[in-house]
């Protein structure tokens, strides 16, 4: 009970620091720098918040954050090639491997839902996570965040928190 209180506790610190650093004032428009893509469908960034900071155990996120992205995309047909919303996590530091890595979804926790792909290998060093409902993710804007914490001692600091947003089209 006290690791999921944890647990929660460091989402929704790290969501509430995203949703405020989205502001609460007028979206300013970004102008991109020579080289850069602006997010799909989007002529700004600012409505996003900043992006998250993706290394240390948390390599990767998809869909990325500000991205459009159709809910077709999102679905998995084949459970050995999950879609949805996914992380690539390095297990550098973590001896359980993906105990070290919890999941939510606009809010909510889907830890237990995950999907993970990791090399048939004694010491992986490095997996990938989806939340792959069969069904896909729903149309709509939605929040992700992914913790990654000692599951033997819920008191010690959270290693990381990675939160982001992004937009599914029907």
């Amino acid at each position: 009970m006290r690791t999921r209180l944890a647990f929660s506790a460091a989402i929704l610190a790290g969501l509430a620091a995203f949703a405020m650093a989205c502001g609460d004032g007028p979206d300013k428009p970004v102008t991109p720098t020579p080289g850069t893509v602006a997010p799909a469908g989007s002529q700004t960034a600012a409505p996003w918040g900043p992006a998250p900071k993706l290394g240390d155990n948390i390599t990767a996120i998809s869909p990325g954050h500000a991205e459009r992205v159709t809910q077709q995309s999102t679905r998995t047909a084949n459970p050995l090639k999950p879609n949805g919303v996914c992380f690539s996590a390095s297990f550098e530091g973590t001896p359980e491997y993906g105990q070290w890595f919890r999941m939510a979804l606009d809010d909510k926790e889907v830890t237990t839902k995950l999907v993970w792909i990791v090399p048939p290998e004694n010491a992986p060093t490095a997996g990938r996570a989806c939340y792959a409902p069969v069904e896909g993710i729903p149309a709509g804007r939605h929040t992700a965040a992914v913790s990654v914490q000692n599951p033997r001692n819920p008191t010690e600091p959270t290693r990381q928190i990675v939160a982001w947003a992004f937009e599914v089209a029907p």
